[in-house]
């Protein structure tokens, strides 16, 4: 299993989101986050936690899948989130080593199923 883990524009998240779920993603998660991308101009922004809400407010987007899924779901992502400026975001994809689910206790692939 993979933990696919993206940073888009807030105005691209509906429609990420919506590609997903069109991908059949197994689940997804949406938050809004805030922080500065690499690359930033360090005297623009401070990551100080008192003054973290002066940062550019973002979506993450994660969603765990089997490791067949990752290239599919990545390519969604990445194909809807682009605008083409600087900003557009970033995926990351790391392995999981387990899932429990709570209710059921299953685990593996299985526990990622309804």
């Amino acid at each position: 299993m993979k933990l696919l883990k993206a940073f888009v524009r807030n105005r691209k998240i509906e429609d990420v989101v919506c590609a997903l779920e069109k991908s059949k993603a197994p689940g997804i998660t949406d938050s809004r986050v805030h922080g500065v991308g690499y690359g930033y101009e360090p005297y623009l922004f401070t990551l100080a936690p008192s003054e973290m809400r002066s940062s550019p407010e973002v979506a993450k987007v994660e969603v765990v899948c089997a490791e067949p899924d990752v290239d599919r779901l990545v390519a969604t992502i990445v194909e809807t989130a682009r605008t083409g400026d600087p900003g557009d975001g970033i995926v990351f994809v790391t392995p999981v080593e387990r899932a429990v689910k709570i209710r059921s206790g299953e685990e593996g692939p299985e526990a990622l199923g309804p």
